[in-house]
């Protein structure tokens, strides 16, 4: 059913996108669909937590484990992270989280783009939009704090500076423009973020 409301709204956008669209295309009851999510908000806010752990992953109580300690969920669920922990080096860790960050932009940029034109009138959407972001921060602030413990970040470069870095140059808009509009390829991503977060984040 999410593999189903993803398609739908990546080409349909949120409006477009009715429960019987998505019943259609999961080929269920749309009574069923109701009972599962009840609205058409809670599924997109399912149908982002998929795309960023990944469609046969995804588990709803994520969230729960979330909002109780992030950093202990962030390296739980993300299959990437004990590859990072593993990394003898501040780039060698960097590379291994723009991998993954990658990866999940090219499934999450089409679903942003979407959510972002639909929060705009949408409180449900606005709720899901805002709680994505600060899930973005707490993941992003781990990642600098691990970056941190592995060597001298840049000079002038303090654990917040260089999480806002991550989050401006790792974002869906930043990815869609090089993928989507100029349509780089994922090689041509991973590197051109490698040398913009070294050259930022790295003594």
């Amino acid at each position: 059913m999410l593999s189903a409301a993803y398609e739908l709204f990546c080409t349909r956008g949120y409006a477009g996108t009715t429960m019987s669209l998505i019943a259609d295309r999961a080929r269920v009851a749309v009574q069923t669909l109701y009972f599962t999510f009840h609205t058409k908000g809670a599924i997109i806010a399912e149908v982002l937590g998929a795309c960023i752990l990944g469609f046969d992953r995804w588990d709803p109580r994520v969230e729960a484990a979330i909002a109780t300690d992030p950093a202990k969920a962030f390296a739980e669920f993300h299959p990437w992270f004990p590859d990072f922990e593993r990394a003898e080096t501040q780039a060698e860790a960097l590379s291994v989280f723009i991998a993954a960050s990658v990866d999940i932009l090219e499934r999450v940029g089409p679903l942003a783009l979407v959510m972002v034109a639909a929060a705009a009138s949408d409180e449900q959407v606005r709720r899901v939009v805002d709680l994505g972001e600060q899930r973005r921060v707490e993941g992003f602030t781990v990642v600098a704090k691990k970056l941190a413990s592995r060597g001298k970040l840049r000079r002038g470069v303090t654990l917040r500076r260089a999480t806002d870095i991550l989050l401006t140059i790792l974002s869906a808009e930043t990815h869609q423009q090089l993928a989507a509009r100029r349509n780089w390829s994922s090689t041509e991503c991973r590197r051109w973020f490698q040398d913009v977060l070294e050259q930022q984040l790295l003594g």
